[in-house]
């Protein structure tokens, strides 16, 4: 019988790298921008019809989105060129990298504080509400 052969693993762990997540918040905007400009597009095309259906032809969905998407593309692809642009994003990603996290257990006190001071906030103003209510009742029965 034939033994397995163990894979040998490839490097260590993985520094951090910057431009992977600016290539990924691009990639990620320009999805979010076609969508946009598809609908934008869609929309002002609808209005043109309705204004001028003598000028403008019947809203084709998919030309409309078609433009949209070329449009929204088009706009990160140029932004993404853009070495300011990429720079700025990469050094967001750095920052990001940078922070501490907080612990699950820190996350559930912290919420509980804030669950709590919010009923307690929400008591006072009732209170304030009921006391404000019967002093204008009395005001205006005078």
């Amino acid at each position: 019988m034939a033994r397995a052969r163990k894979r040998k693993k490839q490097g260590g762990p993985r520094e951090f790298d910057p431009s992977r997540w600016a290539h990924a918040v691009f990639a990620l905007f320009a999805g979010i921008s076609a969508w946009a400009f598809s609908h934008l597009v869609e929309d002002v095309w609808g209005f043109l019809w309705a204004r001028w259906p003598q000028y403008v032809g019947r809203p084709s969905e998919l030309w409309a989105q078609s433009i949209g998407a070329a449009v929204g593309i088009a706009l990160i692809v140029w932004v993404w060129s853009r070495e300011r642009y990429f720079k700025f994003v990469s050094e967001t990603a750095t920052e990001v990298s940078q922070i501490i996290w907080p612990t699950r257990a820190e996350t559930r006190a912290a919420t509980v504080v804030v669950v709590v001071i919010t009923l307690i906030c929400a008591g006072i103003l009732s209170l304030m509400d009921a006391s404000w209510s019967r002093l204008t009742d009395w005001l205006y029965a005078l």
